[in-house]
């Protein structure tokens, strides 16, 4: 049955109607609060994050799970309250995951949170790909194109094209014609050109 909530809240989300959305809220929850997630994301796709945030404030503790913070966190970035991403993790900074942590740092890449940023980061023991990804993001945007080009350079895994091209891309924007360069040898260097 959860199944089925879940699956017509996701209908209701690409509609996005928020009548819809309502209705299988007051009748799903009846049922499960396993599909508050859904719910969030569901109100968050119609336009109304506040009712996705008080969906998930009215949650007994034990009700906020990972997953529905990460579903709220990206919902408040998406509508621009990056900041207050921040607060949703506080509490669990060690047991955040990787794509937990990814939800943050791309809140903070969009908010140019750079010292946040960096504090992150620091946390994580074996950064993803993602996670430099966004990084190099949150650097380049505050003009920060060189220390990109050293994070990219001291990775403990290989760049991939799409790094490589964050790292171009912001080159373009803050004229930095001696990091593409460098960049490109590098592509060259990993066969990613």
């Amino acid at each position: 049955m959860r199944r089925h909530y879940a699956m017509l809240l996701r209908c209701a989300a690409s509609l996005p109607s928020l009548p819809l959305v309502a209705s299988l809220h007051a009748a799903a929850l009846r049922r499960s609060a396993v599909l508050v997630p859904s719910l969030i994301h569901a109100y968050s796709a119609c336009g109304n994050l506040s009712s996705a945030r008080n969906l998930f404030d009215e949650l007994p503790a034990q009700g906020r799970t990972l997953s529905a913070r990460m579903v709220l966190a990206s919902a408040m970035s998406a509508h621009g309250q990056c900041r207050e991403v921040l607060g949703l993790f506080d509490e669990l900074e060690d047991d955040m995951d990787e794509k937990s942590v990814t939800v943050v740092l791309t809140a903070c890449a969009r908010a140019g949170m750079v010292d946040e940023g960096r504090k992150v980061f620091a946390t994580v023991t074996r950064p993803a790909l993602q996670h430099y990804t966004c990084m190099v993001e949150i650097l380049g945007r505050s003009g920060e194109v060189e220390e990109a080009e050293g994070l990219v350079a001291r990775m403990e895994v290989c760049p991939d094209r799409v790094i490589c091209a964050v790292l171009l891309a912001l080159c373009r924007v803050h004229g930095r014609v001696d990091v593409a360069e460098r960049v490109v040898r590098l592509m060259w260097q990993y066969g990613i050109a």
